[in-house]
């Protein structure tokens, strides 16, 4: 049963809210946390022309749809992110021999996507010379399943180190750090690359921003963990407390999608204040 997992996201359509950081449609982090109490949704789509499973041997247009992120400051030094997808389909336009052949029939196969929950700690917040610092570690839920041919059935860690620093109306973000990946196809084996991600933001205007990145893993490769890299461009307006964002991206290895589009919104909210400590007055 799989009914828990709609609840997660509706769950996530209940929020809403107004203010913004600079997350969607870039997949390098942003090193500065959200101020406690306050929760930001991201709900978006995606279309990937030309994305390949090596387990499945499978090859064709990817739609995600309900790309979704909740987060949420949980303290001055803390902030707790969900993120999921609410349904990858993919339109099989070819097969391979597969490693680990699926069992669905026809030319359509569809599943969750994988669930990520992650936690990032601010470390040093940006100085004159010194960018903003933060550590993240999230793991990455095995949720698609192998029988669908669109996973891995595989549980994945990842630690980085976060870095923003603000150059006039430029913010340059980095993101470099380390994945464990056990292998779907070799018990007791795993591959632990390093990822990366340099992206920037270009401030045109109050409502208007342009965005773009490379990001990606680069390691010892196994069948199924294969390196990724892709590039992503596009841009961030608002319309009133709305941001929305639009972005096209383009495969750099093997197995990433050869093209992509990604659209999507942005809403935040004060959810709760901080608790401030009593003033204690001392009697003379």
């Amino acid at each position: 049963m799989r009914n828990w997992r709609w609840i997660v996201w509706m769950a996530c359509m209940m929020f809403a809210g107004n203010g913004f950081g600079q997350q969607r449609p870039l997949l390098t982090d942003d090193a500065e946390i959200l101020q406690t109490g306050r929760i930001r949704l991201e709900f978006g789509a995606e279309f990937f022309q030309g994305q390949k499973y090596s387990l499945s041997g499978l090859e064709g247009n990817l739609t995600r749809l309900g790309v979704t992120s909740i987060q949420a400051g949980v303290g001055e030094y803390a902030e707790f992110k969900i993120s999921g997808v609410a349904q990858d389909v993919l339109a099989v336009e070819s097969r391979s021999e597969p490693v680990v052949p699926p069992t669905f029939t026809g030319d359509t196969t569809q599943d969750f996507g994988n669930l990520v929950l992650a936690t990032k700690l601010k470390i040093l917040g940006e100085k004159r010379r010194l960018p903003a610092m933060a550590f993240k570690f999230s793991v990455e839920l095995p949720n698609a399943n192998q029988e669908n041919g669109l996973g891995t059935d595989e549980t994945q860690f990842y630690t980085s180190l976060l870095f923003k620093k603000h150059f006039g109306r430029v913010q340059v973000l980095a993101d470099l750090g380390i994945a464990i990946l056990g292998s779907p196809v070799e018990a007791g084996k795993q591959t632990d690359p390093f990822t990366y991600g340099i992206g920037a933001v270009v401030s045109l205007h109050r409502r208007l921003n342009l965005v773009a990145e490379i990001n990606g893993r680069q390691g010892p490769e196994r069948v199924g963990n294969e390196n990724r890299s892709q590039v992503r461009a596009g841009m961030q307006f608002r319309t009133g407390s709305i941001r929305w964002d639009l972005a096209g991206m383009a495969g750099l290895k093997q197995f990433d999608p050869d093209s992509g589009v990604i659209v999507g919104v942005t809403y935040e909210f004060q959810a709760f204040e901080r608790k401030k400590d009593p003033v204690k007055i001392i009697k003379q």
